[in-house]
């Protein structure tokens, strides 16, 4: 059972080892680059970047500053549209099979968009979305509020409570998502059972945290960086293979459970609707990618505890990389009987 699983948080994770070529293109060849592919009459109005996460999310400061980045090399404008609703789906469907295919409309998305491809509709494919560059990949840090009564408590005392008192420990996740399956995960693994109270992305779980309506939060270190550095949230465990920096007391629930298996990350690529043409793909592909390459959008994804690489340095190369991942969490999918 446990093969399996290694597998896949082996790709999910691959990325966040991976150390940068000294090769790597400089940005100003990626300007050059732009200049060269741009076409004659694009674009001439804003580039739409749709989230399909909440404002404030992840997801959404990671458009955020990419967009930015992407208006600097470009000097073309864009829009940041949060199209937010059933936990990622709308947004997911809108850019799939919805979003005109002319190079006005982006997405970033993750591998978070699996599930909904496979599992909660039938009118669109994972392939339907075009991935053109590679953003970053982080895991999740488990927190709970620093003045509620699991402050004191270790990961694996509060394992212990929720396999003496299940279902009385509260736990917010994202249906359909890495946060519902590592939780499921280590359920099974420690016996303990949670409550799982379903939000639309890692922000508004936070906030509910804060309110005292559940009583552990799943966020990126992005969305619980101000509470961290406040000491109004604790983190207890991270989901990533290794330590975060940014909260070095928190083990790794490998560490927790003692096993190895148990990874999960989400891995951040810009994609557009299927059918773009060419010469605009082509732009559009070398102005992110050059985007991401600055190095100040490097340390701007460090200080959001995310971990960029910069070997997917093409659109062909970060697809094949992205078909791992699927066929993995497939894998995962068709092992927990939720795919045949």
């Amino acid at each position: 059972m446990r093969n399996w699983r290694r597998s896949i948080a082996t790709a999910l994770l691959a990325v966040a080892t991976f150390s940068p070529p000294a090769h790597a293109q400089s940005n100003a060849d990626g300007k050059a680059k732009i200049e060269k592919l741009k076409p004659k009459d694009f674009p001439t109005q804003p580039i739409e970047i749709d989230v399909v996460y909440p404002a404030g999310g992840g997801m959404d400061i990671n458009a955020r500053l990419v967009a930015k980045f992407f208006e600097k090399w470009t000097g073309a404008k864009t829009l940041v549209n949060n199209r937010t609703g059933g936990a990622g789906l709308v947004g997911h469907t809108f850019l799939a099979s919805q979003a005109e295919a002319d190079g006005y409309t982006a997405g970033v998305i993750s591998n978070l968009m699996f599930a909904d491809a496979w599992l909660r509709q039938n009118r669109w494919k994972e392939t339907d979305l075009e991935p053109i560059a590679y953003l970053n990949a982080e895991g999740l840090n488990l927190v709970v509020n620093a003045s509620g009564p699991f402050k004191d408590k270790s990961f694996k005392e509060i394992l212990s409570l929720a396999k003496e008192k299940p279902g009385t420990i509260r736990v917010a996740v994202v249906p359909g998502s890495i946060y519902e399956y590592m939780i499921e995960q280590v359920e099974a693994i420690s016996g303990a059972k949670f409550l799982k109270v379903p939000f639309q992305g890692g922000a508004p779980g936070v906030a509910a945290l804060l309110g005292d309506n559940v009583d552990i939060a799943n966020a990126f270190y992005s969305e619980v960086r101000s509470q961290l550095e406040g000491h109004r949230v604790l983190a207890k465990a991270i989901t990533s293979a290794q330590r975060s920096p940014f909260a070095p007391d928190a083990p790794t629930l490998n560490e927790v459970l003692g096993t190895t298996d148990v990874v999960w990350a989400v891995t951040r690529w810009v994609a557009l609707p299927k059918g773009v043409l060419a010469d605009r793909k082509a732009y559009l592909a070398a102005s992110f990618i050059t985007a991401v390459r600055d190095p100040e959008l490097q340390e701007e994804f460090r200080k959001l505890g995310a971990v960029p690489d910069l070997q997917y340095d093409t659109p062909e190369k970060l697809a094949a990389y992205i078909t791992q991942i699927a066929e993995r969490e497939r894998a995962f999918f068709i092992k927990s009987n939720r795919l045949k």
